[in-house]
Parts: C-alpha cells; structure tokens; sequence
C-alpha cells in the first residue's frame, strides 16, 4: 500500500509541473530570452515642397515631413533632375533648410532610421524652385518605368513605358524616345503622344533608350539613359 501511495504521488507531481509549464521569457519578455530589438521606423510623410508645384523660395528652400514612428533620424536626399547632383543632410527634426540653384527641377526622399540601423523610404516627390514667378515651366524629366534599369526581357514585341508630370498642369505634351544599342543618341520615334510605346526588337544585346519631354511652349526635359537586356 505504501507503494501504491509514492507511485500515486510521483505521477501527480509530474502532471502538475506538464500543466503549468516553462516560460522563460528573459528580460524583454520574448521566447527563449532572445531580444526583440526596436520595431522598424515607418516611412515619413512629405509635406513642403508640395508635389509638382512651383518653389519661389531664393535663399534656402525649406524642406518638412511629418514624423514617423520608431525613427530616430531623418535623412533627406535632393536630386537636380538635370544635373543629377544629389544632395543629402541628416537631421533628427522633420524639418531642414537647404540652399538649391534656381531655374532647377528637384526630386526629393526621406530616408526614416531608428537605433537598430533599419529604415524606411517615403514617397519621391519634385517641384521646380524657380526663385521668381515663371509664367512657363520645362516638363519634370520622364521616369522610367518598364523595362526597368537592367532589366533582362525576351526578344519580340517589347512595351517601352515612363510617367511624367509639368508643374503647368494645362500644358500639352509630346515625346520624342532615343532607342539604340550605342548610347541612346538614336531617334526611334519623334512627337509620339502616350507614354508607353511596342519596339519590335529581334537581336540579343544591351539596349540603351531615353525620353524627351516636350510642351506646347518648346520646353524640353530628358529623362537621361537608361538599359536593358534582350535575350532570345
């Protein structure tokens, strides 16, 4: 009977320790005493310059976002959209000042960090700073949409595609596309109205192309030279 007593004591003490488990959570409370680590920053909004608007600012544009989550500094990066210069400054505000040239398009990006060294990329915008009232505007240079930079496509009917934007919204817009397999000094296709166009192209090679923009006004922007692969 004592037997039957330890035995009967031994299994209940072994089902009580199944039930209430082992949770060793560490310090910050994750599984296994492994540190979680801050949460990754969200992207930060833009506000100032507005997108596609006309900057009349001389001395220093004033740059403004709004702040985002988990972000311990905010890294703006500035492009001139015809020189391709690009300019960067760091800063824990949401805001900064930066001195740009007149007469230039700009795109701009925020670069969201936090302590761990993660980020977040918000939104590209552009604005043209043009230092004093312009009663006509050149067309933002194209974007490049499809083939992407690099992109490797197969030989046949390949779809040429960019967006664009002109901070005089009433303005009307034609494209000229350089296509070539030197350097994209070559006319493909002049006045063309939409922004995609079909290449018929048979030959495997790098292919280099670009867009014109041009208005009503004679304003021209380039997109500058971007490649792709075609394979067979």
């Amino acid at each position: 009977m004592k037997k039957i007593l330890i035995l009967s004591f031994f299994v209940f003490s072994i089902a009580l320790s199944s039930c209430s488990g082992s949770s060793d959570t560490g310090n910050n409370g994750s599984e296994g005493g492994e540190p979680t680590g801050p949460a990754a920053p969200s992207a930060a909004k833009l506000t100032k310059p507005e997108n596609n608007s006309e900057c009349l600012e001389v001395e220093a544009v004033k740059f403004e976002w709004n702040k985002s989550n988990d972000t311990t500094s905010y890294t703006i990066v500035i492009k001139n959209l015809l020189s391709f210069e690009i300019k960067s400054q760091t800063t824990t505000s949401n805001s900064a000042e930066i001195t740009l040239n007149k007469g230039n398009p700009y795109s701009w990006y925020i670069i969201s960090t936090n302590t761990s060294s993660a980020t977040a990329t918000s939104d590209k915008w552009k604005f043209y700073l043009s230092g004093e009232a312009q009663k006509n505007h050149a067309p933002f240079p194209a974007d490049i949409l499809a083939p992407r930079p690099g992109e490797t496509v197969n030989a046949g009917a390949i779809q040429l595609s960019w967006s664009f934007s002109d901070v005089d919204s009433s303005d009307t817009h034609s494209f000229d596309v350089y296509l070539d397999t030197k350097d994209g000094s070559s006319v493909n296709t002049s006045n063309h109205t939409y922004s995609k166009k079909i290449v018929n192209l048979s030959n495997p090679g790098t292919y280099y192309w670009k867009i014109v923009t041009k208005d009503n006004h004679g304003s021209t922007s380039d997109s500058g030279v971007s490649t792709f692969i075609v394979i067979e």
